[in-house]
């Protein structure tokens, strides 16, 4: 269940809301269905890597489980 962030065309309000499905939401301030989806950024994660040392191991991951 997604959370999305609108904005009321009728009041401006600007609000995150659940939809579940092809529910049409409602403005929470004035009850409007004139809402207009944001564009929203993506959340990632990133991995740092601190050691310069390319794995080892057979499966590229250098958990070992086939030693050369």
């Amino acid at each position: 269940m997604p959370l999305y962030e609108f904005i009321c065309r009728d009041c401006d309000e600007e609000q995150e809301l659940l939809v579940r499905g092809e529910e049409q939401p409602e403005c929470e301030q004035c009850g409007s269905k004139k809402l207009l989806k944001k564009l929203s950024v993506v959340a990632g994660t990133t991995q740092v890597i601190s050691d310069p040392t390319p794995p080892s191991g057979s499966c590229g991951t250098g958990c070992g489980c086939f030693p050369g």
